[in-house]
């Protein structure tokens, strides 16, 4: 089965869908520090396992965009 591992800064004062989603993790921190107006958790990687590409699109377009996975193996 295919898997996608990313990335993830989340914070508490908004949506979940506002949390950062990286594809490096240095790419998140870079982003982190470009949004200081919020308190950010991380970053955390996260890995999800997918059966095929309908399955990865309907996680995606899940409430929260998929961003709700915080930790990698949540």
């Amino acid at each position: 089965m295919p898997k996608l591992t990313y990335w993830i800064a989340t914070q508490e004062s908004d949506s979940p869908c506002y949390n950062i989603v990286s594809k490096t993790k240095k790419e998140c921190i870079a982003k982190m520090q470009e949004y200081t107006e919020f308190e950010w958790e991380g970053p955390f990687k996260s890995t999800i396992v997918y059966a095929d590409a309908f399955d990865l699109f309907a996680w995606v377009t899940s409430e929260g965009g998929g961003r709700r996975q915080y930790k990698e193996g949540q």
